[in-house]
């Protein structure tokens, strides 16, 4: 059974504002590495699914001919099934006699996390019969490799024993009000194959959206709650059923576009008709099979300036400083980050984030950085600032 991961890399990054606008997003920086976050993802995956079959990248149709240019640079030959140059032409029929690295879904419009797995799953299972997806985000920092890959050979084990659909859990290392959680239900039997590890497994008992600054503190001090990590593994007749299920709108129009043999002309209809939902609300939290493996190794949703604090780490004054060319004197719990190809000097500031990059500086106040996309859309807005720089 073929191994397929699946890269999703749609979104602006608005919170990581002015480095990320929408004809250059954050996955297409390096934010946490020396390489780019998309680039960073694949070489992850890479490493951690060495016999699969050539990753599939669904991401926005603006920024497709950028990843294409980034991956030439890195040697990585992508193509994009429903790119300008299929001319209309039926993909599938030339899968076989192609060579390349790395398939790309450009989507002509955003419609969140589910049609994005929908019709990935229906594609995978045209080209390969049923497979096993694994399904991860071009924006998270996970380490070690080696920890992520246990995860994923422990999950992958279950997917393919279970019929289920298998989640990735990670171990909440504060009482985090931005992300979801996942409560554990009863813990699985470790397989014998694959030793314990640390690697355990759990049928999940509920999702949970964003908690208050309360619940998160106690989702934390029970210990029976883990960060929903928003990456999947299942197989593609699990996840099918279970678009067919619960969203069978949805899968009637994954399966359309596969009796249309996914031209770029089904791809685009597909896009135009589906609906904007997450798969999150979709599905996971209405399925029954669903199981949860927690790792050994470290996440991070890098969603916004405030995570590189966890990255970088902060002075004993509790500031945050990343960049080069940079001087502080006397911040206190500030973030100075300096992406610039000028110098940056930063004296006396308190509770303070100052982002410079090449073309724009955004200084303000620490406390409202969570804030920072409404404060754009009224920047936005206000026409002062010139618009190639969102």
């Amino acid at each position: 059974m073929q191994t397929v991961p699946v890269i999703l890399a749609g979104g602006i990054g608005e919170r990581f504002w002015p480095l990320s606008r929408s004809s250059s997003p954050k996955q297409l920086h390096a934010i946490s590495s020396e390489r780019s976050m998309l680039e960073e993802t694949l070489f992850r995956m890479r490493a951690c699914c060495p016999n699969s079959s050539a990753p599939l990248i669904i991401a926005g149709a603006a920024i497709v001919g950028k990843i294409s240019d980034a991956l030439r640079a890195v040697d990585t030959c992508a193509r994009v099934l429903n790119g300008p140059s299929e001319s209309g032409a039926a993909v599938m029929s030339a899968l076989s006699s192609m060579e390349t690295d790395v398939d790309i879904i450009a989507e002509p419009q955003g419609k969140n996390t589910a049609p994005a797995i929908a019709l990935a799953a229906a594609l995978i299972t045209a080209r390969y019969g049923d497979s096993i997806m694994v399904v991860v985000s071009a924006d998270h920092a996970i380490s070690p490799d080696d920890a992520f890959e246990l995860a994923i050979y422990r999950a992958v084990n279950i997917a393919a024993g279970r019929d289920g659909l298998v989640v990735f859990g990670v171990k909440p290392s504060r009482p985090e009000t931005g992300y979801g959680y996942i409560e554990l239900g009863d813990q699985l039997a470790a397989n014998a194959d694959i030793g314990a590890g640390g690697c355990t497994a759990f049928k999940v008992k509920r999702f949970v959206e964003k908690p208050n600054a309360g619940d998160a503190a106690a989702f934390m001090e029970s210990g029976n709650f883990l960060w929903n990590s928003g990456m999947f593994v299942w197989k593609t007749s699990a996840i099918l059923e279970a678009f067919k299920k619960y969203m069978p709108d949805l899968h009637g129009q994954a399966l359309a576009a596969a009796d249309k043999d996914f031209t770029p002309e089904a791809i685009n209809e597909f896009y135009s008709v589906c609906p904007k939902e997450s798969i999150d609300y979709g599905i996971m939290e209405k399925a029954e099979n669903v199981c949860a493996v927690r790792g050994t190794f470290s996440w991070d949703d890098l969603g916004s300036w405030e995570s590189l604090s966890r990255i970088l780490g902060s002075n004993d004054a509790g500031t945050t400083v990343g960049g080069a060319a940079v001087y502080e004197s006397g911040c206190g719990d500030s973030l100075i980050i300096n992406r610039s190809g000028r110098a940056l000097a930063a004296i006396g500031l308190n509770n303070a984030a100052v982002i410079a990059v090449n073309d724009a500086i955004l200084a303000i106040d620490r406390s409202r950085l969570p804030e920072l996309k409404k404060y754009l859309a009224e920047i936005k807005n206000s026409g002062k600032l010139p618009a190639d720089l969102f």
